[in-house]
């Protein structure tokens, strides 16, 4: 039996140190909370370092709303990511222009039928209503500012890519069986003289590139 492949999901910002790593790091956490299965969350960057770690105010806003990110290494955007993934979200609607002429070039080198690929990339503002704009540079609010639109977005994401539908199905928990009767006879009644019955009481029952 082939083991199941999940489906990727990306996000991409400018240099994957502070809006994309923290959307990754909060659709992780989302997914598992809803108990959602079978997707595999990534961020990259169009001009990212390859190395690099997430940006400490990013960091420090992550660990404040309790995630952790201390293993988090940032990546470069490739061809090969756009290709495979089945989701891209990207930052803000200029980013989304680029990843999609990168990603029709990246399919034609790749031989594949165009006619018959679906467009899988997304804006944030495409999702939301809103763009996420680059707090690089910025004070600690500004930071907590994004990752408040990005957490707030969460949900409307999930329902935009469909992801309840797309995921993997669990399987149904098998019912318990019946606790067995007792078997043995019910002793004999004993005949009891009638007594007097008693009165019922009452019953209480949250750049552009």
């Amino acid at each position: 039996m082939t083991a199941r492949k999940k489906k990727k999901i990306v996000f991409v910002c400018t240099g994957n140190t502070c809006r994309s790593p923290m959307a990754q790091l909060l659709l992780t956490k989302y997914l598992k909370d809803v108990k959602l299965k079978g997707f595999d969350v990534r961020s990259a960057g169009i001009a990212a370092k390859k190395g690099d770690t997430i940006n400490p105010k990013s960091a420090q806003v992550l660990q404040e709303n309790g995630i952790a990110c201390e293993s988090f290494s940032s990546t470069k955007l490739t061809n090969k990511t756009l290709v495979d993934a089945f989701a891209v979200v990207c930052m803000t609607e200029r980013q989304r222009e680029y990843l999609m002429d990168m990603r029709w070039n990246a399919l034609k080198k790749a031989g594949m039928p165009l006619d018959d690929v679906e467009n899988n990339v997304y804006s944030f503002a495409e999702i939301t209503g809103y763009e996420i704009l680059d707090p690089y540079g910025k004070d600690i609010d500004c930071y907590r500012y994004v990752y408040g639109l990005l957490s707030a977005g969460m949900a409307r994401l999930s329902e935009k890519l469909r992801l309840t539908e797309n995921a993997w199905e669990t399987k149904p928990r098998a019912p318990k069986k019946a606790k067995k009767t007792d078997t043995k006879k019910a002793p004999k009644k004993t005949k009891t003289t009638p007594t007097q019955p008693k009165a019922d009481g009452d019953n209480k029952q949250l750049s552009i590139f």
